[in-house]
C-alpha cells in the first residue's frame, strides 16, 4: 500500500487532489493532507508517506524548503510538484531538489493519477536505492528506514517478499520461527516524550533480533523475534520490566500488553491490533500492569463482547429518567437480548463499576464543588460492587441502588432551577461532541428538544456566557491540556478538539489567550 501525503494551500485544490486519489484503483491510499509546509512537515513525521504532492508557494515554509527537510527525514519519499508557476526556473530547481515528476496546474484526474501510478513504480525499482544527496547520515537513514519497516510489519499492507527485500537492504536478518508484539501505554501528566524515547533508545541499542516504534505520541510497541517461544517470552517479559524500571522517574505508570506469538510476518498486523485494542479495554481497569494475552483469553474474550450497555447509550438514557424510573430501565436492560452476558460474573462486575461511574458523574455535576473521589469513596462504603457481583439479584440490586442514589442528589439539588434538565443534557451533549467540527446552537437546541432562540436565551441567562463562548472556552482548556500534557502536533490537536483548519484553531487561541499554542506549551515547559 502507497501512502501519499497533499500539500496545498488552496481548499478547493486540495480537495480535489484528495478525491482523485480516494478514487484511485490499486494499492493507493490517502493519509494526511496540509496547507503549508510547516505544518505537512510536523505530520508526516508521524505519517511517514511513501508518495508527496506538493505545491511551491506556501505560507511558512514553502515547497522547495519542505522537500529538503522532508527528503533528508525519508530518503525513500518520491515527490511531485503540482504547481502553477511553469517556468524553467522553477523546474530546473526542482530537478536539483530530486523532485520526480513536475506538473502544471490545473491537473487533470488523469494525469495525476498516472503520476502517482509512475511514482509507485519507481518505489518499486528503486526500494534499496537511498539518495546520495542528504543531510543525515548513513546512521540516522537507517534508522529512519527501519521506523518505516517496522509500521509495515505492524500495519500490514504489503506482501512478505517486498518485506524480505526491504529486510535485506536494511541488512536485518528477520525470518524467525516467532514474532511477538507488545504494546506499551505511558501513562502520565506532562510527558517528557523526547526523553523517554532517548531512555528507550539506550536500553534497547543492544537487543538483538527486536524493533521499536512509539506508534502514538502516549504509546510504544515492542517486536521481538525468535525461534524459540518459549524463550521469546521470557526475553519479552525481561525487556518490559527492564523499561519499567529505567523510566520510573519520568513515567511512574506503564501498562503493557503481551501479544500472542506468531509464525508468519503477515500475522503481525492481527497480533498488534488484538495487543492494542484489549490495552485499550483494560487500561481503566489494570492500570500499571503486564496483561498477557494468552494468559487472560477468556477475559479477553469478555471484554471484547461487552458492547457497553452501561455506557454512552445507557448514560444518555439515565439523564432524562426519575429515580422511579430507574427499576424499568434496568429492567428493560437487563431483559433484551445481550442480557444473557450478566450471567458472566466478570460482566457484572464491569457492569457496576460503570454505573458507580455514571453515579458519581451525576452527582459532581449537580453539586458544584464537590470531589468525585470524595463522592466514589462515599458510594463504595454504601455500595460493595465487588460483592454484589457475585450474584444476578444482589447485581440488580446494586445497580439500582447506585443510580437512584445519584438520581435523587441531583434531583435535591436542582429542584429550584426551572431549566437545570436542559442545561445538564446540553453540557453533557457538548462534552461529548466538542470535536465534532459540525456541532452548533442549532444542533444541541434540536438535542434538548428548544428552539435555537429559546435555548439560547436560557443557556446564556443560566451559564452567564452564549453558547459559542462556552464551547470555545471548553474546546481551548482541552486544547492547553494536550499542549501541556502531550507532544501532539498542532495540527492534530486542532483536529482533536473540532477545528478542521489548524491556523483558524491558532488564530482563535490567540485572541483568547494572548498567545499563541506554540508559544504556550513553549511558556509551560520553560516552567518546568
Amino acid at each position: 500500500m502507497y501512502q501519499i501525503f497533499v500539500v496545498e494551500d488552496e481548499l478547493l485544490i486540495r480537495q480535489s487532489i484528495r478525491h482523485t486519489i480516494e478514487n484511485m484503483k490499486g494499492p493507493y491510499a490517502f493519509c494526511g493532507e496540509a496547507s503549508d509546509g510547516e505544518m505537512a512537515l510536523s505530520m508526516m513525521q508521524d505519517l511517514m508517506p511513501d508518495i508527496l504532492l506538493t505545491d511551491i508557494r506556501m505560507p511558512f515554509l514553502d515547497g522547495f524548503g519542505l522537500i529538503r527537510h522532508a527528503k533528508a527525514m525519508m530518503p525513500w519519499l518520491k515527490i511531485a510538484i503540482i504547481s502553477g508557476f511553469g517556468d524553467f526556473e522553477f523546474a530546473q530547481k526542482a530537478i536539483a531538489l530530486g523532485v520526480d515528476q513536475y506538473l502544471l496546474k490545473p491537473v487533470r484526474p488523469a494525469e495525476l493519477t498516472r503520476v502517482v501510478e509512475e511514482l509507485a513504480s519507481r518505489i518499486e525499482k528503486s526500494k534499496s536505492a537511498v539518495p546520495a544527496a542528504s543531510s543525515f547520515g548513513p546512521e540516522e537513514i537507517n534508522k529512519a528506514l527501519r521506523q518505516h519497516f517496522m509500521r509495515q510489519l505492524l500495519f500490514g499492507g504489503v506482501d512478505t517478499g517486498t518485506l524480505l527485500e526491504q529486510a535485506r537492504t536494511l541488512h536485518m536478518d528477520i525470518i524467525r520461527a516467532y514474532y511477538l508484539t507488545t504494546v506499551c501505554y505511558f501513562d502520565a501528566q506532562n510527558l517528557d516524550l523526547t526523553r523517554i524515547r532517548n531512555t528507550v533508545q539506550q536500553i534497547l541499542a543492544e537487543e538483538e533480533d527486536t524493533l521499536y516504534d512509539f506508534t502514538a505520541g502516549d504509546q510504544m510497541t515492542l517486536l521481538c523475534y525468535g525461534n524459540d517461544v518459549e524463550a521469546l517470552n521470557e526475553r519479552t517479559y525481561r525487556m518490559v520490566n527492564i523499561l519499567r524500571h529505567e523510566l520510573k522517574d519520568q513515567c511512574p505508570v506503564i501498562t503493557a500488553v503481551i501479544g500472542s506469538a506468531v509464525e508468519r510476518l503477515v500475522a503481525i498486523p492481527d497480533a498488534y491490533k488484538t495487543a492494542a485494542n484489549l490495552l485499550q479495554k483494560v487500561s481503566g481497569v489494570s492500570v500499571g500492569q503486564v496483561i498477557n494475552v494468552s494468559d487472560t483469553a477468556q477475559i479477553t474474550a469478555d471484554i471484547v463482547q461487552f458492547n457497553g450497555l452501561f455506557s454512552q447509550d445507557f448514560q444518555q438514557r439515565v439523564q432524562c429518567v426519575t429515580p422511579q424510573e430507574v427499576p424499568a430501565l434496568l429492567d428493560e436492560t437487563l431483559s433484551g437480548p445481550e442480557g444473557a452476558q450478566f450471567d458472566s460474573m466478570l460482566m457484572r462486575y464491569y457492569a457496576l463499576i460503570d454505573i458507580l461511574k455514571i453515579a458519581v458523574h451525576i452527582i459532581a455535576r449537580s453539586t458544584p464543588g464537590t470531589n468525585s473521589k470524595d463522592i466514589a469513596a462515599r458510594l463504595s462504603e454504601r455500595y460493595d460492587v465487588f460483592a454484589a457481583s457475585g450474584n444476578r439479584k444482589a447485581f440488580r440490586e446494586t445497580a439500582e441502588g447506585l443510580l437512584c442514589a445519584a438520581l435523587s442528589a441531583r434531583q435535591d439539588a436542582q429542584n429550584e432551577m426551572k431549566y437545570s434538565h436542559v442545561i445538564s443534557r446540553a453540557e453533557k451533549y457538548v462534552a461529548e461532541n466538542y470535536c465534532d467540527p459540525n456541532i452548533s446552537l442549532i444542533s444541541v437546541a434540536r438535542h434538548v428538544g428548544m428552539s435555537a432562540a429559546h435555548f439560547s436565551t436560557v443557556f446564556s441567562q443560566t451559564m452567564g456566557r452564549s453558547f459559542i463562548n462556552y464551547l470555545t472556552a471548553m474546546r481551548l482548556e482541552k486544547a492547553k491540556q494536550l499542549l501541556t500534557a502531550t507532544n501532539m502536533k498542532l495540527s492534530d490537536i486542532a483536529l482533536e478538539i473540532g477545528y478542521n483548519e489548524p491556523n483558524y484553531f491558532s488564530h482563535v487561541f490567540r485572541k483568547t489567550e494572548g498567545i499563541t499554542p506554540k508559544e504556550y506549551r513553549n511558556r509551560d515547559q520553560s516552567g518546568r
